[in-house]
């Protein structure tokens, strides 16, 4: 099956319920049961495609925060989201629950982030000044300043640092799975997170030091 059926393509305006200002992250894996994600995908497997619609409800703002986190745009993290529901249905019928759901699209999410990443041909981010982590304004939330800060730092990361930690704190996937999804061993993993974890308190230092 290399072409989304026509009533697939219809699934996919669910997107414009995605809302325009992406909130502070709200982990909501522990509320979706896997084995049922999983049995959904043996349904569309079957060529339900209600159960495609039940997918995409309860994994499009998870991959969307996924996308938006390293690509910082709203069209190009929803067009990526889209694409991985594509992909997903294009390859049901090769579909076998081997491993968890989330482990499965998430691999998928990720090669194409490395095919939107290699599209932009993006060039290293240059260097921040720590002062310019001084954002403080009369009146603003301190927490806006953090995630700015934190965006500053999650920019500055490689993609594997970066696309390792988010998986680690947004989704909350064990180092077993990240190692899957990102084809690379437990303890690489473990080095990437430990680094980029480590950037991210630097980041906040520098911010409590020019804000000081």
């Amino acid at each position: 099956m290399s072409l989304i059926s026509s009533s697939a393509v219809t699934l996919l305006g669910f997107f414009g319920s995605i809302p325009k200002k992406v909130e502070r992250e709200t982990s909501i894996d522990s509320q979706v049961s896997v084995d049922e994600s999983a049995d959904l995908m043996n349904r569309v497997r079957s060529g339900d495609e209600t159960a495609l619609t039940k997918l995409i409800d309860r994994w499009k703002t998870p991959l969307f925060r996924f996308f938006h986190r390293s690509l910082r745009s709203h069209a190009d993290s929803e067009e990526l989201t889209q694409q991985v529901f594509i992909k997903l249905h294009g390859s049901a019928h090769r579909y076998k629950p081997t491993a968890k759901f989330s482990t499965y699209l998430f691999t998928i999410a990720r090669n194409l982030l490395l095919d939107e990443i290699k599209r932009r041909n993006r060039r290293p981010v240059d260097t921040v000044d720590p002062a310019e982590l001084n954002m403080a304004t009369p009146g603003r939330d301190p927490r806006d300043e953090i995630e700015e800060a934190l965006e500053i730092c999650l920019d500055r990361l490689p993609e594997t640092h970066r696309t390792a930690l988010l998986l680690r704190v947004q989704r909350e996937l064990s180092y077993k799975e990240i190692a899957n999804i990102m084809k690379a061993t437990e303890s690489v993993v473990k080095t990437w997170i430990h680094r980029a974890r480590q950037q991210a308190r630097k980041s906040l230092d520098d911010l409590r030091a020019t804000s000081s």
